[in-house]
Parts: C-alpha cells; structure tokens; sequence
C-alpha cells in the first residue's frame, strides 16, 4: 500500500534550489566552513512524515532515476 508520494518541487521548489539555499546560509554564517567536494548534504524529504508502528515494512523507490531504494522493517 503506498502511503505518500513526492516530487523534487516539493524541497524549496527543487533540492538544487535547496542546496543552494543551504550554501548561502553557510557563506554568510562567518561560524561555518563552506561546502567542500565530498561533503554529504541531505536536501530534505519530498513527503511529509509519517507515524510509524510494528510491525511495518517501508520501502522507497525512485523510479527511472536509476538508484536503489531502501526497505526498512520495523519489528
């Protein structure tokens, strides 16, 4: 049973926007260092969260974007 879907719109409009939202923030903090090539940066989620109970098995998929999703199980 699917309990929610997004899209990339729903972070700021787009998770590149969001990125670069959080790089400006970063920049004019003056207590952060800025973004380096190998940092990990989540954007955010594109659904909203939802409750969870046992026992439940939750899975992503993403589609013909070509990655794997993840399956976790909560017992």
């Amino acid at each position: 049973m699917m309990v929610d879907q997004g899209v990339g719109a729903n972070v700021l409009d787009s998770p590149a926007l969001a990125l670069g939202h959080l790089a400006q923030v970063i920049a004019g903090d003056g207590h952060s260092s800025a973004l380096s090539a190998g940092d990990i940066v989540t954007t955010g989620t594109i659904t909203d969260a939802w409750p969870i109970q046992r026992p439940q098995n939750w899975a992503s998929d993403y589609g013909h974007l070509g990655l794997s999703g993840l399956t976790l199980s909560f017992t």
